[in-house]
């Protein structure tokens, strides 16, 4: 799934309602794709916070790709960075290989 744009205060909320269907099966598989997110703040990581619970809780897998190099601080310097695997891009995320990240 590709996100684009910039999220607002309530997202992280509506997280399970938009992706309901799913997260309905057990074991899934998510590739997020942040190359179009215009603003990586509190509540975009909110978002990807709230999301990769709900991927977790169904024992799934949630990769981001295409983030940013100047927001890549973000999630290294921040106490959540070990919970998310981070690929350079697409390609890398459905592989599974990290390389240079």
């Amino acid at each position: 799934m590709g996100v684009s744009g910039r999220a607002e205060n309530n997202e992280p909320l509506k997280v399970k309602h938009l992706f309901k269907r799913w997260l309905t099966e057990t074991g899934l598989r998510v590739i997020v794709n942040l190359k179009d997110i215009e603003e990586f703040g509190v509540w975009e990581m909110g978002l990807i916070t709230s999301f990769k619970k709900e991927v977790d809780q169904r024992g799934g897998t949630l990769r981001l790709c295409h983030l940013d190099p100047s927001r890549k601080g973000y999630f290294q310097n921040d106490r959540f960075a070990e919970q998310f695997e981070i690929y350079p891009d697409l390609e890398s995320a459905m592989s599974g290989s990290r390389g240079a990240t």
